[in-house]
């Protein structure tokens, strides 16, 4: 707690006192230039104005005062580059030649606002939140009411393709297998929940990645892009949220230039206590046994994290960037437990207790040097990436108020990798890219169980919940894309990956060895047609894969309950998708909208299910399915009705169908099944905005379990002040508290209904010092620690 009002302390400072000021270049020099930055004919205050020489080094810099108005100075007369760019905005650069003395622009730069910055139809919600193409779409999160609450997951749910449930478990149009990055480089941190939204400059979520890509998440990318832009001179920024009670968040940031070096140094952070109340209820048919569970649990949340980004230019035009990152989620949950036993015989009543600490410390580092070897030619890309995580999971287990069985352990997923990239355009047109890597994923596994013996008064080893293995994979890799025109109106993007990965599974108490080799081979291919100025139609097709997790293939049984257990299978194979998508893409006026239909087909398919274990308790396991396809289309639309109100609205639709059985368990399955949002956003003054965002997800169908509808709505408004330096919001998540799991089974063994509850409704209040930010960069994979979500729900 102490911590916690620390923090808050900080934030709270860092907000109220925080200032930026683009200082000069400290040069005797008399050589200056002012001038003049308008939007129409109102000035722009807070642009970025930047003075590049001809090695496209910046020279200097400044920012815009109240009256658009900005001075800078520089060191020799010479022809310049001047960048003038503002969050919005479509950058300009200019040609200009400095003389001797002041130098003054004759008229006012104009800026525009970038509504079609990037070439294809957009789907923006306020600020635009949202950009979609074939390939990406992009989050805004600065943009985002949902950046208040404090969690990537949050973000990620205005992408209508994108379901995450009341346990933020995250699925890409049904599939969970998603490859997770942070600036593009697999980490071992684990799951997103554990991220917070301040961390966060922009979010990828890529659907249809190309061959320079790992071929790694059948269901797609999701690459979050870490603040680490800068300017010329010195800026600090911060935000602080509250959500009542007991949730808060925030983030710090400090942006510089020195020396040719561009420096980023960032800080989040985010504390949350939420309560979850489940039910989970079990009818056995062999036996006519039943369970009945009421369980309340409290989970505590701390994150912290740095980012240090530094970067320079080298006079040739080479850039060396250097990246790091400390990331130390902290989840605490206390489970209360009522449970109801009957049997023919007897009836039993037993009150349990669960104790689990989850504990991580992430570090990262990443270096990345980029040679031009012919400038606006070629150039080669070098880069090296170390990822480790230290993990523990101590837990402690009580009946009756007995300590009855304690437990601690945990793992050190560490990840590696070097690759190099070239890239070369040639005369007519062409972009050649090519690269190969080499990547290393490795985990160590111990934990250890003890029972209480109340015979002897002794812990007792337990062998059957004790855990000892180590895992290594290693994928070599290389790919070559082509991209070009073949008309004025005809693009296209060919591409070709190999990878091969050689696995090793040591599971040290059965002195036994599992040895995997896997050859894939992804191919890619873009084909976009500008219909005309407006619109246009997009094909893709390519190919991935997902290997199996760690939680999928540890072989140990994980005590998640007395009644509820859950092992891997160290024989699951990778699941291999082929995936065909064509896109229509239409934008004028301040109305977009997009279209894609979708056909995948998925081999082996990696799914979770349950059987009997012992007279009246639960084993969860991960199998393969032998085949699963998806046909379906997803949607997205803006209209802005007015300058004061916009509406923004998305959906995907899909129709599955699962073959394949496992042990008497039939895992063929059909439906429909779709989600979707809504946003109206309503914009009285240039100063304020109200937005609501209503979410669906219709039932589904899975291998031996269905699921219920989700929905809910989110309220928030937004308010400039301080002459746009500060902004204050309020937000109210799940106006009307409306959001649960819920979810069955009926098969020929039991009959199984569970439903949860989250603290979803939450009154949030936020207030952001933000000047002038821009978003650039690139961004670990899928939980790698065995945190994966099942899909029963005890509040765990």
């Amino acid at each position: 707690m102490f911590n916690k009002y620390i923090s808050l302390i900080s934030v709270i400072t860092l907000t109220l006192f925080s200032q930026s000021i683009y200082s000069q270049n400290s040069v005797q020099s008399n050589i200056s230039l002012t001038g003049m930055v308008k939007e129409g004919e109102k000035p722009v205050e807070f642009a970025s104005v930047v003075l590049k020489n001809s090695e496209n080094t910046i020279v200097a810099g400044a920012l815009t005062d109240s009256l658009g108005v900005f001075r800078l100075k520089a060191t020799n007369t010479a022809n310049f580059k001047l960048e003038i760019s503002f969050i919005g905005y479509q950058t300009k650069i200019l040609d200009i030649t400095l003389k001797e003395g002041l130098n003054k622009l004759p008229e006012p730069i104009m800026l525009y606002a970038s509504s079609n910055m990037l070439s294809e139809a957009s789907v923006t919600a306020t600020y635009n939140e949202k950009h979609t193409d074939i390939e990406r779409t992009k989050i805004n999160p600065s943009a985002s009411i949902s950046a208040s609450r404090g969690s990537i997951t949050d973000l990620l749910r205005s992408a209508s393709m994108v379901q995450i449930d009341n346990n933020n478990s995250i699925s890409i149009r049904g599939n969970s297998n998603i490859l997770i990055l942070i600036d593009g480089i697999p980490s071992t941190l684990g799951s997103l929940d554990g991220v917070p939204a301040s961390l966060a400059q922009s979010i990828e979520i890529i659907t249809n990645p190309d061959a320079k890509y790992d071929s790694e998440g059948t269901g797609g990318i999701i690459n979050i892009i870490t603040k680490k832009d800068s300017r010329d001179g010195f800026s600090l920024s911060s935000s602080l949220n509250y959500g009542f009670i007991d949730r808060i968040n925030g983030d710090a940031n400090i942006m510089f230039s020195s020396s040719g070096w561009n420096f980023a140094l960032g800080y989040s952070g985010k504390y949350h206590i939420e309560e979850v109340n489940s039910e989970l209820d079990r009818f056995f048919y062999s036996t006519s046994n039943s369970i009945e569970q009421k369980i309340a649990s409290v989970q505590k949340q701390k994150t912290n994290s740095v980012v240090l980004n530094a970067s320079k230019k080298i006079k040739n035009g080479d850039q060396l960037t250097l990246n790091f990152k400390y990331v130390n989620p902290e989840i605490n949950n206390n489970q209360y437990i009522t449970n109801l036993s009957t049997t023919s015989a007897s009836i039993s009543f037993v009150n349990r207790e669960n104790e689990f600490h989850h504990l991580r410390n992430m570090g990262e580092a990443v270096i990345d040097y980029r040679k031009i070897l012919k400038k606006d030619v070629s150039d080669i890309t070098f880069r090296g990436s170390f990822s480790r995580t230290k993990g523990r999971r101590p837990a402690r287990y009580f009946e009756d108020d007995v300590f009855v069985l304690k437990s601690l352990g945990g793992g050190h997923p560490t990840n590696y990798s070097f690759q190099t990239d070239y890239t070369l355009k040639t005369t007519n047109k062409i972009l050649l890219e090519a690269g190969i890597r080499y990547f290393h994923r490795g985990n160590t596994f111990k934990f250890d169980t003890y029972q209480y013996d109340s015979i002897t008064d002794e812990w007792v080893y337990n062998d059957f919940f004790s855990t000892d293995l180590t895992h290594g994979e290693d994928i070599g890799s290389a790919y070559l894309n082509l991209s070009g025109k073949l008309k004025s109106d005809l693009s296209y993007k060919l591409g070709l990956r190999t990878e091969y990965g050689v696995s090793i599974l040591n599971i040290v108490k059965e002195d036994e060895s599992i040895h995997t080799n896997n050859l894939f081979l992804a191919p890619f291919l873009l084909v976009k047609k500008d219909l005309s100025s407006q619109s246009s139609i997009a094909f893709s097709l390519s190919r991935r894969i997902t290997r199996p997790s760690y939680p999928q293939i540890n072989p140990y049984v994980n005590m998640l309950d007395k009644s509820v257990y859950e092992t891997g299978n160290r024989h699951i194979k990778p699941e291999q998708i082929t995936k065909v998508e064509l896109m229509y893409n239409y934008s004028k006026n301040g109305t977009s909208f997009n279209a894609s239909l979708f056909y995948n087909s998925i081999s082996d398919f990696i799914t979770q299910v349950s059987s009997l274990y012992g007279d009246d308790a639960l084993m969860l396991t991960y199998v393969n399915g032998k085949r699963s396809n998806k046909t379906g289309v997803d949607i997205n639309m803006r209209h802005k009705v007015s300058p004061l109100l916009s509406i923004n609205t998305g959906g995907s639709l899909y129709y599955g169908i699962t073959t394949g059985s496992f042990n008497g368990f039939d895992l063929a399955s059909n439906s429909v099944m779709w989600s979707g949002n809504a946003a109206v956003n309503i914009t009285p003054d240039k100063k304020s905005d109200l937005s609501l965002q209503y979410f669906y997800t219709s039932p589904a169908t899975y291998p031996q379990f269905k699921t219920k509808a989700v929905h809910f709505l989110d309220i928030a408004v937004k308010r400039l002040l301080v002459k746009d330096k500060l902004s204050a919001s309020i937000t109210l998540s799940d106006v009307f508290n409306s959001r649960r799991w819920d979810i069955s089974s009926d098969n020929s063994v039991y009959r199984l209904n569970n439903n949860s509850k989250n603290q979803s409704r939450v009154l949030w209040i936020g207030l952001t010092f933000n000047l002038n930010r821009m978003q650039q960069s690139k961004s670990q994979k899928r939980d790698d620690e065995g945190e994966q979500q099942g899909l029963i729900r005890i509040g765990y």
